[in-house]
């Protein structure tokens, strides 16, 4: 099966959406590894436990706005995040 002999119509639309995302050939190999499972994808890209890390490192003491939105998170959780470590740390 390649591209060029199906019609796009004939597709799912989960797939049909994969494909114009991604294209047919990515869509298939998705649809070969995947296809039966239900995947629900977080709204977040991030884990918390990744975005900790990194705010911890490029906490400046003045960014916190924009390390909460860059990461998606709000800005009191950022806030509520660095009191923790700072409360490990002691």
């Amino acid at each position: 099966m390649n591209g060029e002999t199906f019609e796009k119509d004939g597709l799912n639309d989960v797939y049909r959406e994969l494909c114009d995302c991604v294209g047919f050939e990515n869509m298939l190999k998705i649809y070969k590894r995947m296809k039966g499972i239900q995947i629900t994808f977080p709204q977040r890209l991030f884990s918390g436990s990744y975005v900790k890390k990194q705010v911890s490192k490029r906490y400046d003491g003045h960014n916190i706005k924009q390390l909460a939105r860059e990461y998606g998170y709000s800005e009191k959780w950022i806030r509520e995040m660095l009191r923790e470590g700072k409360s490990k740390e002691t």
